[in-house]
């Protein structure tokens, strides 16, 4: 991360002194777990006593859906929460420019992947279900202070949410992506029509988004995309964290919020909200893409972006009722540049990041060498990729285009001019273009490697 951008954080932390009235004994960056936000460890020493906070700042200006979904706006949620008794961190001041809530400590730690005894997997999954049917029952009203619209019709449940992420998506890139030009039209054209008693959701809710500790939840984090909607929004977020981090049985999990709820599990709309839930990722994505930079998380934003292109053609699929098929892939032929790659990844993994002590840049160091390993796919299997895409966009568009840039904005006027009855050919198109994609980050996918979507059923 630039000096630059490091620098208009300074002035925060002597103001948590002079607003919590202390010193402060620690400061210690979050990596990889802030999920690519500005956040820090912070202890401070206030009258003789030791005051644990975490500091959670906003993230950076190419994630456009920030504008909406913002710190502030997440600090007034969180406050609303901690005083229904909802086990939320609670929020003991407020920074406006740049946006930080400073947070009480909470006991507890958040890698579930971590816990290998089944009983205690269970019992944490258990009490998460059990808070998640608290937050849903949560009276709506109360969010109406902190500026959240309470949408009314069944229409206005389903795509309040949608409205945000697209808009802001459409705002912020150069280059639309047929996929999510796509998964727009069809969830628009797919709205949930029953009546449903809408719900505060979290809006990426599950195991990795909540604190655990002695086989107990001890907070629900991570309020950014937080929205009133259909409680099976939430549902399809636990599906989708589930990932990266399995909550195991996941229809299991589906029966018994069904049984602490008293709500049966709509399947059709299940399938609605686990489209829109798998492309928003992208969708959030999309902008920061067209703006990598060094200082970014570069190789964790590429693993996400094509892991989820995947997925949203995987649940566009589940949704509409069809089969994929497995995606062709040729066979990599190494360039005279091939070996070079190979020495820098020696370098880099086994020389270099064992040296390094810090866990902030070690964890910088782990994105460069999986960005050096994506470039080592590419150099082999990219060119080989490129003919493919340009003859499956050939096959949809009647004519084969001359680069794959100008073949992708033919494709999305195609989409943006079809109805219904080609669907499950541009899925189909959709799924064998992010399996190419997906394909050249293997080895640096990280969390996403290997991961497919649990069966709902």
């Amino acid at each position: 991360m630039s000096d630059d951008h490091l620098a208009r954080w300074e002035k925060i932390f002597p103001w948590i002194e002079r607003e919590l009235g202390g010193r402060i004994t620690r400061r210690e960056r979050q990596g990889r777990e802030s999920g690519g936000r500005y956040a820090w460890f912070v202890d401070l020493e206030v009258k003789g006593r030791e005051l644990k906070t975490y500091v959670r700042g906003t993230r950076d200006d190419s994630f456009s859906y920030v504008e909406v979904y913002s710190t502030a706006r997440e600090a007034k949620i969180l406050r609303i929460l901690h005083e229904q008794g909802i086990p939320v961190p609670e929020v003991l001041a407020f920074h406006d420019e740049p946006q930080a809530a400073v947070l009480a400590h909470v006991e507890g730690r958040d890698n579930f992947n971590l816990v290998t005894d089944p009983a205690e997997r269970d019992s944490i999954a258990e009490h998460f279900l059990e808070i998640l049917v608290q937050l849903h029952a949560v009276d709506i009203r109360l969010f109406e202070r902190a500026g959240i619209r309470i949408p009314e019709s069944p229409e206005e449940v389903a795509l309040n949410d949608l409205d945000v992420w697209q808009s802001t998506y459409e705002a912020g890139v150069r280059e639309p992506l047929p996929i999510l030009t796509f998964a727009c039209q069809w969830l628009r054209r797919n709205v949930p029509r029953s009546k449903v008693d809408p719900v505060l959701c979290q809006g990426d809710t599950g195991p990795g988004n909540l604190l655990f500790h002695e086989g107990k939840v001890s907070a629900l984090v991570d309020f950014e995309l937080a929205h009133i909607s259909d409680p099976m929004t939430d549902l399809a977020c636990v599906r989708s964290r589930d990932l990266y981090t399995p909550i195991d049985r996941f229809p299991e999990r589906l029966a018994r919020y069904s049984e602490l709820s008293g709500r049966e599990i709509d399947f059709e709309a299940l399938y609605f909200y686990n489209v829109k839930t798998q492309a928003l990722v992208p969708m959030a994505l999309a902008p920061v893409m067209e703006n990598l930079h060094a200082g970014t998380e570069h190789a964790e934003w590429i693993a996400q972006n094509v892991f989820y292109l995947r997925t949203t053609a995987q649940a566009l699929a589940e949704a509409i009722g069809i089969e994929l098929e497995e995606v062709e892939m040729p066979e990599a032929r190494p360039t005279r540049f091939s070996n070079y790659y190979d020495m820098l990844i020696e370098n880099l993994e086994q020389e270099q990041s064992p040296a390094i002590e810090d866990t902030f840049l070690k964890n910088r160091m782990w994105f460069a060498s999986r960005l050096a390993r994506h470039l080592r796919h590419a150099d082999r299997l990219g060119p080989a990729f490129e003919e493919q895409e340009l003859d499956d966009m050939g096959e949809l568009l009647d004519k084969r285009p001359t680069d794959v840039k100008e073949g992708h904005r033919q494709v999305d006027r195609l989409v943006r001019a079809s109805g219904s009855d080609r669907d499950a050919e541009f899925v189909r198109y959709f799924y064998r273009h992010a399996r190419r994609e997906e394909s050249l980050m293997e080895g640096a996918l990280g969390l996403c490697e290997g991961a497919q979507l649990s069966p709902l059923r």
